[in-house]
């Protein structure tokens, strides 16, 4: 078996572990009911916090609709507590006007095991800079199971080019945390959408909804951050609208910056400055099967010495620059069995020189597209490659003008991502 490959299999049975058999339950499990108004029946607490207090490991506590305007922290001895709205997305934890600590409005603090379903969890903070850092974060080797949230408005007040403002964020760049992060709505956040931060933190991130703000000139933002070490498998989410307007750093759909073992799959980002991009990536990094479409610059970006990546099986449309872009720092990555189709400047351009394909320090093989820096040697045109031709077919008739006008945009706009 391919090494790579086993090593995402092991990193996923790690989390699935992780998460499912930390932290036993006492044989005494009960239910704690939270109601603002303890109109709920059964309800005898009005407030979150005051609940998790009194619980012990395992127990559940389940929250009625209302809007409970407090910050939660699961600490170190609440083991496998799980959190619940009683009706999806009806109970909001809402950010109160002044937040404390690591000012998050969920945070798990080193409980292993929680579970945090179907909230609704917000912002704003209340005032310009850094008042509001996460939406929801697991830290100190807590791990959780974050599903089915709908987490919003995690930014300052007015939104500020600040870089705080997270929805979603596992890990510290020293304090690790892990968890599943799945089918959850997040979007309106200041940075970043969904991050993955530091050595020893571990995420699974599958069948999320990620949109940033769409066109700004006050914040680069990112959907999907894994970053520092960081290990993390990234796949079927959605990630749209993440575009920094002035164009001397760019946003990102999904962006692996100096990650750890990382697996990218089944993705589909759209309208970001950069669809996927690997910057400074040296560990084991998969970027498969993934579908990015109607970006600025690029859909797919290997940069700034990233090596050993494995990019094969993506399909890149309409791009305002290139389908994939490998910058001259990038080398000995492989780039086999895409489908670029439509981009403005090049449906693929390596910029790198050595004793790989076509003269670049890279190999390129099988790969179904029309133009490139080199004169065609990177395309081999191949039809066993990328997703349904039909379908590529449709959304580029739809989106050509838009490429058409972004080629002028070569040379006066950066590649750079803003981590």
């Amino acid at each position: 078996m391919n090494h790579k490959k086993l090593t995402v299999m092991m990193l996923g049975l790690f989390v699935g572990i992780l998460i499912l058999g930390a932290g036993r339950a006492s044989a005494n499990v009960k239910t704690l009911i939270v109601d603002d108004n303890l109109a709920c029946p059964g309800a005898t607490f009005t407030s979150i916090q005051a609940a998790v207090n009194a619980a012990n490991p395992g127990d559940t506590i389940r929250v009625c609709p209302g809007t409970y305007v407090e910050q939660v922290t699961i600490p170190a001895a609440k083991n496998s507590l799980t959190l619940r709205s009683e009706k999806p997305l009806a109970a909001i934890i809402k950010a109160p006007p002044t937040m404390a600590g690591q000012k998050a409005v969920v945070r798990v603090n080193g409980a292993n095991g929680v579970s945090i379903l179907g909230f609704t969890i917000t912002g704003p903070g209340d005032g310009p800079c850094d008042t509001i850092r996460y939406g929801v974060l697991v830290d100190g080797n807590g791990s959780a199971l974050i599903r089915g949230n709908h987490v919003t408005e995690i930014h300052d007040t007015p939104f500020s080019g600040c870089q705080n403002g997270i929805a979603i964020d596992v890990g510290l760049s020293a304090n690790p945390g892990s968890a599943q992060v799945t089918r959850n709505i997040v979007d309106n956040y200041q940075k970043d959408g969904i991050a993955i931060n530091g050595g020893g933190s571990v995420a699974e991130v599958t069948d999320n909804d990620v949109t940033g703000i769409g066109p700004t000139s006050v914040i680069a933002q990112n959907g999907i951050l894994v970053r520092g070490g960081a290990n993390a498998l990234v796949r079927h989410n959605e990630v749209s609208d993440n575009i920094y307007t002035p164009q001397t750093f760019s946003s990102s759909g999904i962006l692996l910056f100096q990650p750890g073992n990382v697996s990218v799959d089944h993705n589909k980002v759209s309208r970001n400055d950069l669809g996927i991009a690997a910057d400074n990536t040296t560990s084991s990094v998969i970027i498969t099967h993934n579908r990015a479409t109607n970006n600025t610059f690029d859909g797919f970006d290997l940069l700034l010495g990233t090596t050993g990546a494995d990019v094969s099986h993506n399909t890149s449309l309409n791009n305002g620059f290139d389908g994939i872009f490998v910058d001259a720092s990038s080398t000995n990555n492989s780039i086999t069995k895409n489908r670029m189709r439509g981009n403005a400047v090049f449906d693929t351009e390596d910029q790198s020189v050595g004793a790989g394909s076509c003269g670049t320090g890279n190999t390129w093989s099988h790969n179904n597209c029309v133009t490139d820096n080199k004169g065609g040697c990177l395309c081999s045109n191949d039809h066993d490659s990328g997703d349904d031709e039909e379908e590529d077919s449709a959304e580029q008739n739809s989106a050509a003008p838009r490429a058409r006008a972004a080629s002028t945009q070569t040379g006066q706009a950066s590649r750079a991502p803003s981590p």
